[in-house]
């Protein structure tokens, strides 16, 4: 009897087969409208023998607006097994109904009662299906199978809601080993605005007893798991346990609910990190593509310096991960100059033969395996976690049989979510796989490729946006100008190049609204203090005249608030220069960089040189010592004249002197001339009887004179 049953079973699935090969695709009958939709919760054991059972439980919801009636769920399966690659990709694209495959109704369970024997709308259902693996005709074909649930009505043989889950059912051992590594990423949307308030408080669920940081935390401490941790997470949770605010869209704070969820996420991270396999990622998880293609890869330096801000990750070697894991050559390259000790990337964008390959300037690429995250096969939901695990196993048991060169292959998974993180609860266990950390497989010699990166339009489509890279330059550029006003600017340059490395976070795509609500107030807070707390006082009308070293007093005013408890704090260091209109007949000399504390005022002289008349209109603009504009330009309109108040005073001092000269000149040749006379006779007296007024023509021979 049971060789009849497996003669069967072979012909059945011989004659599936053939219908598979013989039927197009286009064939197939379109996907069913569903009116409940079934979850899976648990299948077990992940690699049922011959001759055990299969137990599958789920819940199943009315998606319709009406009560279904009479609901009954069976188990189902495909009894012709998945062999290869080609196989496997044509199960996950075919609809619910292809192949048909057939129900087991041995084994059922009514979704209702009698006493109530409908399911609302929205209404939701459990249940539990065991079947013994030998009833279900298998083809006798080591192989993946399609296995799941049927809900029918009764007395409808249409089902109303399928899933489908791949199932390996495996006697023998793969000729080749599988070695398999697991990384956690444990990152998460930044959200501090300055120290103890946060721009919204979403970090207190994900910490919390059943939030997705917990679950991806607990994800990775599990045997041979290796972790790569964002550094900024730690600054925000260690803020967060200190006690917290968080804003409103009106300004306003209130407190935080995370503290102690904080608390108790970092003493778990503590126990991780001192006993597991670990990495750090770059400071703030920042966008590389985005950044490297909008040429700000100044960003990425400053999420590489910030990460030594953070001691407990300081020491961990860094993994630099692109968004997605997608890259091209430029990518790869600006990645690689972080010093990175390995680059992690989709397999879908890397397209070598192994895990690890060889990338640029000696710093290797690992690949991990974008589609099995992904789950499947349809119908939705799919990508539960059983059907992620499940896929994960059918991917390494294929990858395992088609290796012929009898070599050890491998396998990288990457968990970044809740979903994958329950996927892996369970170690990814198998005959004929072998788990080792990150470090192990790095310790291995990458394999040699051709280097040619696969960045698609969609990839780059996902990128921060054109909007989101302006206000980061901004943002990055009034950081910089911020620490170059400062006289002890070392904390605000570090808190600086943290916060921009934040802004620039790959968590932003798709965010926007979240990424304004974060970077709104501190790019207000900088242009409050770049642009009005440095302010020029001066008179709006300055006259002079026309020559050089005539000054003015002009007033710098430094209004950033005082600390008490650090009188160095808010100081600032700048230089005022001048932009004439008309520099060939006014110049005003800068007036050099010099110290002024918070609440601080200094006044000093410029100096102008002028050479015309008029009146040249001035620009004084305040600079940080490097060259960088703060504070608002004050305009300033300098009048040159000779016939001001100071020139009518020099007109009218050169105006007496010059009389009082030719006064005392005439006086000298008056004087000079009554010597002279009286040493000789006086001359004949004039017609009129007076003497000669000209002493040196009465002196003359009168031959001469009648002449």
């Amino acid at each position: 009897m049971r060789t009849a049953r497996v003669l069967l079973a072979v012909a059945v699935s011989g004659c599936t087969l053939l219908g598979m090969l013989l039927l197009p695709v286009s064939a197939s009958a379109a996907e069913p409208v569903p009116s409940v939709s079934i979850t899976l919760t648990s299948l077990s054991p992940d690699l049922p023998s011959r001759d055990g059972e299969i137990t599958v439980t789920g819940r199943v919801t009315n998606i319709t607006k009406e009560r279904l009636f009479r609901l009954e769920a069976l188990f189902w399966r495909n009894q012709a097994p998945i062999l290869g690659r080609a196989g496997l990709e044509q199960a996950l694209v075919s609809n619910s109904n292809d192949p048909l495959g057939a129900r087991y109704t041995g084994v059922f369970q009514d979704l209702t009662t009698p006493q109530n024997p409908s399911l609302a709308p929205n209404a939701s259902v459990d249940f539990t299906l065991r079947v013994r693996v030998s009833d279900l005709e298998l083809s006798p074909t080591d192989g993946i199978y399609l296995m799941g649930v049927h809900v029918l009505q009764r007395g409808n043989n249409v089902a109303i809601g399928r899933t489908r889950v791949f199932v390996p059912v495996v006697a023998g051992k793969p000729s080749s080993m599988l070695t398999t590594t697991t990384i956690v990423t444990l990152n998460s949307r930044p959200s501090l605005v300055r120290k103890g308030v946060f721009s919204d408080d979403h970090l207190a669920p994900e910490v919390g007893e059943n939030g997705r940081l917990t679950a991806l935390l607990k994800a990775a401490d599990t045997n041979k798991t290796t972790f790569a941790i964002d550094p900024a997470l730690i600054d925000e949770l260690k803020i967060m346990s200190a006690g917290y605010q968080v804003l409103d869209s009106e300004g306003t704070t209130s407190a935080g609910t995370g503290q102690a969820d904080a608390t108790r996420w970092l003493e778990g991270f503590e126990a991780l990190r001192t006993s597991h396999d670990g990495y750090r990622l770059l400071y703030g998880s920042p966008d590389v593509a985005a950044l490297v293609h909008d040429g700000q890869e100044n960003v990425l330096t400053d999420a590489a310096n910030a990460n030594k801000l953070v001691e407990s990750t300081r020491s961990l070697p860094l993994l630099v991960l692109p968004g997605g894991g997608a890259a091209d050559a430029a990518v790869a390259k600006a990645a690689a100059a972080l010093h990175a000790d390995a680059i992690l990337l989709a397999d879908t964008s890397a397209k070598g033969q192994a895990p690890l390959l060889a990338g640029p300037d000696g710093v290797p690429i690992v690949r991990f395996a974008a589609a099995a995250n992904k789950g499947g096969p349809g119908p939705d939901p799919r990508e539960t976690a059983i059907h992620i695990h499940m896929r994960m196993l059918t991917e390494s048991w294929i990858e395992a049989t088609a290796a012929r060169d009898g070599l050890n292959h491998g396998k990288v998974q990457l968990i970044t979510n809740a979903t994958q993180a329950k996927a892996s609860d369970r170690n990814l266990e198998a005959p004929w796989l072998k788990q080792r950390t990150l470090t192990e497989l790095l310790k291995a010699t990458p394999a040699v490729w051709p280097e040619k990166y696969r960045y698609s339009s969609a990839a780059r489509g996902r990128e921060l946006t054109p909007g989101q890279l302006s206000s980061l330059r901004k943002f990055e550029w009034s950081q910089q100008t911020y620490g170059d006003l400062l006289v002890d600017a070392s904390n605000a340059r570090a808190e600086g190049t943290a916060a921009v490395a934040r802004a620039a976070s790959v968590k932003w795509r798709k965010h926007d609204k979240a990424r304004r609500a974060f970077l709104g107030p501190q790019q207000a807070t900088l242009d409050e203090i770049l642009l009005n707390k440095i302010q020029i006082r001066s008179s709006a009308r300055v006259q002079t005249v026309a020559q050089q070293g005539v000054e003015f007093p002009i007033t710098i005013k430094n209004t950033i608030e005082a600390d008490g408890s650090d009188p160095n704090a808010g100081a600032v260091k700048v230089k005022l220069v001048f932009n004439s209109e008309n520099s060939q007949r006014l110049t005003i000399k800068p007036i050099k960089p010099t110290e002024i504390k918070a609440q601080d005022t200094l006044t000093a002289n410029a100096e102008v040189t002028a050479k015309a008349n008029g009146i040249v209109p001035v620009t004084a603009q305040l600079m940080t010592e490097s060259g960088r504009p703060v504070g608002r330009p004050f305009k300033i309109e300098v009048q040159v004249t000779q016939n001001g108040t100071t020139g009518w005073a020099i007109a009218v001092a050169a105006g007496i002197v010059l009389v009082a000269s030719t006064f005392f000149r005439i006086r000298q040749v008056a004087r000079e001339r009554s010597k002279s006379t009286s040493s000789e006779p006086p001359g004949p007296p004039a017609a009129d009887g007076s003497a000669d007024p000209l002493p040196a023509l009465s002196s003359a021979p009168a031959e001469k004179l009648d002449a």
